[in-house]
């Protein structure tokens, strides 16, 4: 088991906080349409994500994994992905599920939690497919 490199855990931090910008762009140019439960579901999205990446960055969780480079890039690239589909999302319901998912996967790294992060990955990218259908 390895730790992230400082630059991993910078890449990673700086994909949470741009999903968290994502995510509060997504949430003031449809603000109207979401309900109140759902602003504050959204918010707390953000919240989350900016702790993941704090937590990251201060070295408050050390996540350790077999193979790190492979697993740093792929939580970049779905984070990246995730970010990128709220720019098209229609569906405000997707759109929050894309939202609690890119949370999940923050909270499962921070435990390395490598299942998890599987699961996480495996549902980000299926929601992502059905935003791409519909």
């Amino acid at each position: 088991m390895e730790d992230f490199t400082p630059e991993q855990l910078v890449a990673i931090a700086n994909g949470y906080r741009s999903m968290a910008r994502a995510l509060n762009e997504f949430q003031v140019m449809r603000w109207s349409e979401f309900s109140h439960e759902q602003q504050l579901d959204l918010n707390a999205y953000q919240n989350s994500l900016l702790n993941r990446a704090q937590d990251l960055q201060t070295m408050a969780v050390r996540p350790a994994f077999k193979n790190t480079a492979e697993m740093a890039e792929g939580i970049q690239r779905a984070t990246q992905e995730a970010k990128n589909s709220l720019k098209r999302i229609r569906n405000l319901t997707l759109a929050l599920n894309v939202g609690a998912i890119t949370v999940a996967l923050a909270s499962y790294v921070a435990r390395a939690n490598l299942q998890g992060i599987q699961t996480a990955l495996r549902e980000l990218s299926n929601l992502l497919v059905t935003e791409e259908e519909g």
